[in-house]
């Protein structure tokens, strides 16, 4: 089996190949940038599984799956990512990722993860302790595409009737949008919500 290793930190790439290696997975690359690593796939072809993280500087994982999927379909996909977050879960595989795993998945979970991976079945990883991580990219999946919206426009200092015009949708409507995003940013009014949008750059 041949396999490649996409993650931007250098040091949890390398430490994830002896962890394949002590499984008896021996041939193994490793690449820290996402481009390099598809430049390698389009030449070689011969690569049979991909570990990719998700957040990664200009190419992130979710469009390295997109680009497996549509460019080499046989090749397995395992997004393997410090997000614990169900967004971010449910979008790897809707990108075309086989199996998501966290990055404190055991040796054990990640062979198993392997095998499911061949035997076709698509699959999350649960883990024990949820993280707390919070960022631009995790904050953003929270979020839906409406909402991001939303945000935009409240950034703009539009009201709830000049959003609901603008989006062709009812001001009640615009309304419990609003109550979403402040529940979801954990801010109680407009400017807390703009003050998120700018600090995690959200729109």
């Amino acid at each position: 089996m041949k396999v490649l290793i996409i993650d931007d930190h250098k040091i949890f790439g390398e430490g994830l190949a002896s962890i394949l290696e002590s499984i008896k997975i021996k041939n193994v690359r490793v690449f820290q940038d996402p481009k390099k690593a598809l430049d390698h796939l389009n030449k070689f072809k011969d690569i049979d599984l991909v570990f990719t993280d998700i957040n990664m500087p200009e190419f992130n994982g979710f469009k390295m799956c997109e680009e497996l999927r549509l460019k080499h379909k046989k090749i397995k996909t395992i997004v393997m990512s410090m997000y614990d977050d169900k967004r971010i879960k449910q979008q790897a595989l809707k990108s075309g990722a086989d199996i998501y795993l966290t990055k404190t998945a055991t040796k054990e979970e990640i062979s198993l993860a392997i095998k499911n991976c061949f035997n076709n079945k698509k699959h999350i990883y649960k883990t024990k302790k949820s993280s707390t991580i919070d960022d631009n990219f995790t904050i953003k999946y929270k979020l839906t595409t409406r909402e991001r919206e939303i945000i935009s426009e409240i950034l703009d200092e539009k009201s709830n009737k000049e959003i609901a015009e603008i989006l062709n949708i009812s001001k009640r409507t615009v309304e419990s949008h609003r109550k979403n995003i402040a529940l979801k940013l954990d801010v109680k009014n407009s400017i807390g919500i703009a003050k998120i949008a700018i600090k995690y750059n959200l729109v």
